[in-house]
């Protein structure tokens, strides 16, 4: 398989951090960080019966709760609202593609692992490969499978950790801003980078009257910090 079979030997040990695992976000927050709807988020993770159609989850388990979803299952939605962009992927080709990945890899979050990042574009081609669908989620560039461009830019917006190689924070608006989500900070909600100011309270205080000025003395943020803060929260 190339690169997309590296780390194949045994499977990934259990994310012992309570703060990427533990269900932190409601639907309605997760839709609204991943930029999708609550009822998909909600299908998505549960699967949907109804006269005349079903839908498997598409990040595998079923019957789990879905009131709630962590991290890195946030950071699953994001990766799987990227490939949904282009309508000619199906859901079903999404939740196959995720579950061929689990397998290989040996991961429960296959779309929130260093590898996807890495090699995310050799293993679909491997998936494609072996089952041939309508809707192409991999890429040849210049003798290189890619990922589509979108995913690609989900993907670069994250940071990994070391130890178990699953994303350990998020860069929504892309890493040269300053806004984090990182769950060890401010239950999961986006911050100011280096920081555990919440972005919603600047959004707030700013709405409230405060000046931008008086923000960034509060909490010892420059002014332009700020600025670019509420140009991204508005």
């Amino acid at each position: 398989m190339d690169e997309a079979g590296a780390g194949l030997s045994s499977p990934q040990p259990p994310v012992s951090d309570p703060f990427r695992t533990g269900k932190a976000y409601s639907i309605s927050e997760a839709a609204r960080l991943a930029g999708t709807t609550s009822a998909t988020v909600r299908r998505w993770i549960a699967g949907y019966d109804a006269i005349g159609h079903h839908m498997e989850p598409v990040f595998g388990e079923k019957d789990r709760p879905t009131q709630k979803v962590s991290f890195l299952e946030l950071v699953e939605i994001i990766v799987a609202v990227g490939f949904r962009r282009d309508k000619k992927i199906k859901l079903e080709r999404i939740r196959r593609a995720h579950e061929y990945a689990r397998k290989v890899w040996l991961t429960p979050f296959p779309f929130a692992s260093m590898k996807f990042a890495e090699f995310g574009g050799h293993l679909i081609h491997d998936f494609e490969t072996a089952e041939p669908g309508s809707g192409r989620m991999a890429f040849d560039l210049q003798g290189q499978w890619v990922l589509p461009e979108i995913v690609q830019d989900a993907l670069s917006s994250l940071e990994f950790e070391s130890d178990d190689n699953l994303a350990a924070r998020w860069y929504p608006f892309g890493k040269a801003a300053r806004i984090v989500v990182d769950p060890h900070y401010a239950a999961g909600r986006p911050v100011v980078e280096g920081t555990r100011v919440p972005v919603q309270v600047i959004r707030e205080r700013f709405a409230a009257g405060d000046s931008i000025r008086h923000l960034a003395t509060d909490y010892g943020l420059q002014s332009s910090v700020v600025e670019e803060v509420l140009r991204h929260a508005a």
